[in-house]
């Protein structure tokens, strides 16, 4: 578009929009060219341009830019400023307090607590239970929790260990109920089971040796809320069985 001047100077839009541009605070220029009048409308950001201005001494934007388009048009124009303000921050939330890691992470099994055993409640002979799986990452300690006939024992290991430590664990617990075995772990490894994952489970296989005198591996496969709780509870599967022969 260009703008015919009164001395017969042709000037264009965009010479008028750079112009207009420079004044203080001026974000954006737009231009409509009506039947008898040019409309500009400057996009300007309040707050700057009343400093600028008040550094600079100068007009305001209106007045500057209506000067400014008469230049450069010889018919009426007309400015519209539309003013951007600066929102006021809201309120800044109290920051919320960061949640405090647990101690240790506790897996227990449905049908017992750590804490009591049912006098009443039959108990399967020579098979141990498996009370509590507790990880404590600040001292790097796992612990697993087992039960026979009434008898409570601890086995630790390095939690930093993984699955391996759970295992361990639980052989030094089972170790300490007098059982007279003295497996060692071969191998552990999870399940990738996709019923299980579904129902939020973990399962684990391991692969036991030393349980017995003969030079074979025992095998136990086991689900769990985590991967330590079923690597415990996989151990006991193997352990168990020879429990029960040895009744």
């Amino acid at each position: 578009m260009t703008l015919p001047r009164r001395n017969d100077a042709v000037w264009s839009i965009d010479d008028l929009e750079l112009e207009l541009r420079k004044l203080p605070g001026v974000r954006a220029a737009g231009f409509e060219d009506l039947d008898d009048m040019l409309m500009v409308q400057l996009h300007v950001a309040d707050r700057v341009e009343r400093i600028n201005r008040a550094e600079r001494n100068d007009q305001p934007v209106p007045v500057s830019a209506s000067r400014i388009a008469a230049r450069h048009s010889d018919r009426p124009v007309t400015v519209e400023v539309v003013r951007w303000r600066t929102a006021p921050a809201a309120p800044l939330a109290p920051p919320e307090p960061e949640p405090v890691a647990p101690a240790a992470e506790i897996v227990l099994p449905q049908e017992t607590a750590p804490t009591e055993i049912d006098a009443t409640e039959p108990v399967e002979t020579n098979r141990a239970r498996l009370l509590a799986v507790l990880a404590f990452p600040d001292t790097d300690e796992l612990e697993v929790h087992l039960v026979l006939e009434g008898k409570r024992t601890i086995g630790r290991a390095p939690a930093s260990r993984g699955i391996d430590a759970a295992v361990e664990a639980t052989i030094e617990a089972v170790r300490e109920l007098g059982t007279g075995l003295v497996p060692r772990l071969r191998w552990a490894n999870v399940v990738d089971d996709t019923d299980a994952h579904a129902e939020g489970l973990e399962v684990v296989a391991v692969g036991l040796d030393g349980v017995d005198t003969r030079a074979q591996i025992h095998y136990g496969m086991a689900a769990g809320t985590s991967v330590i709780d079923a690597a415990a509870r996989a151990t006991l599967d193997a352990l168990n069985r020879q429990l029960s022969r040895e009744d």
